[in-house]
């Protein structure tokens, strides 16, 4: 849907209500769509794709274009092996075009309520009632900064991954990148080009090849069944166990060539211009930018038993123990590769299902066979 493109109204009723119109929600639509359901998609952003458009200029993907896109639509040729984040945001923009998904933008959820059987969902373009609603709003919402940056003294530049944009957006001077993940990988790279950069990581980084006798490692791991191996099968706990792997070697080779410094232990606290590390160091710093992932939070969800005690949804595979309440797009939702673009597909096939069930629609038959 183009930004020209209006969007369409909110309606007061709906048989389906997906929050969130990022991949997860648009994958969700898809199925939806596929499957005859009466949906609606509501997202907080203006314009389709925008949540990537927002993020660092030169992001790309650390899944190739065959492992990026959506059941029913695959990327296009001319999109970069490894997709960037604009690629990426006017492709989503296409796939709800392609796939007629209704798409309501600037619409933010205030809250989602369970009353007499139904979901009755407060927005900031009207109140919707539905039988049943897809939270595909994802877990990275929240920016986790660790409280000890506040002992830092003023004059130290901090800053979160997420609003991050270029180097340009921190002093040139002695900084650290707090994290162990692919984001603090390559943004401590792109920062080290033009300043001293020190990554401060939790753990040793786990640096996972990009190809394994020049091919993709994603094609192997698709041929074994390793990417879509259930969550809790021994192979996939092993691998949650590691913690983020660093898709590609880029930043240790950067590391072995002097050009970017390591630091493998936790900042455990600071003072004036020093972070404070768990193993007794310390690190000067004159700018501090924070990967250290979200924390979950999602407060517009007001429905007893949908929540942890600390906020994170209760689900097996993404179904809630609240009948007609769903979730999808969540790290290690139902198998390894839940929290990349290419889980998606199963995923939402496996949440059309238990949707059928809940509505009481009966399945599709085989000659009706969705994609994906």
């Amino acid at each position: 849907m183009s930004d020209t493109t209006p969007a369409p109204a909110l309606p007061e009723t709906v048989e389906v209500l997906v929050v969130g119109g990022g991949q997860a929600g648009l994958g969700m639509g898809y199925r939806l769509r596929e499957a005859g359901i009466p949906f609606v998609i509501v997202d907080d952003r203006a314009r389709i794709g925008d949540v990537w458009r927002a993020r660092w200029r030169s992001l790309v993907l650390f899944t190739p274009r065959r492992f990026a896109a959506l059941p029913g639509r695959p990327l296009p040729r001319s999109t970069s092996f490894y997709p960037s984040k604009d690629e990426i945001a006017d492709y989503l923009e296409r796939y709800a075009e392609d796939h007629a998904l209704p798409v309501v933008t600037g619409a933010r959820v205030t809250a989602v309520r369970h009353e007499g059987g139904e979901f009755v969902t407060e927005t900031s373009r009207g109140v919707v009632r539905a039988r049943a609603v897809v939270i595909a709003t994802g877990p990275f919402q929240y920016p986790r900064v660790p409280r000890l940056g506040a002992k830092l003294a003023a004059s130290v530049a901090q800053l979160h991954s997420s609003a991050y944009r270029s180097p340009d957006d921190l002093p040139t001077g002695r900084t650290a990148v707090v994290g162990g993940g692919n984001s603090a990988a390559q943004l401590a790279v792109e920062l080290a080009a033009t300043r001293e950069v020190t990554m401060v990581a939790p753990a040793p980084p786990w640096f996972i090849p990009e190809r394994i006798l020049g091919i993709s490692v994603y094609w192997p791991l698709k041929l074994l069944g390793i990417l879509g191996s259930p969550a809790e099968s021994r192979i996939s706990r092993y691998i949650h166990s590691r913690g983020d792997g660093i898709l590609g070697t880029e930043a240790k080779r950067a590391v072995r060539a002097g050009r970017l410094a390591l630091r493998t232990s936790r900042v455990v606290d600071a003072e004036g211009e020093t972070l404070v590390l768990a193993d007794g160091s310390r690190l000067e710093v004159d700018a501090v930018l924070w990967a250290t992932g979200f924390r979950t939070h999602y407060p517009f969800v007001q429905v007893d038993g949908a929540l942890t005690e600390h906020g994170a949804p209760v689900h097996d595979e993404g179904v809630s123990p609240v009948a007609g309440l769903y979730w999808i797009g969540l790290p290690w939702q139902s198998r390894l590769d839940s929290s990349i673009l290419h889980g998606i597909a199963a995923d939402s096939r496996d949440l059309l299902a238990a949707l059928r069930a809940h509505l009481g629609r009966p399945a599709r038959s085989a000659s009706a066979r969705l994609d994906g």
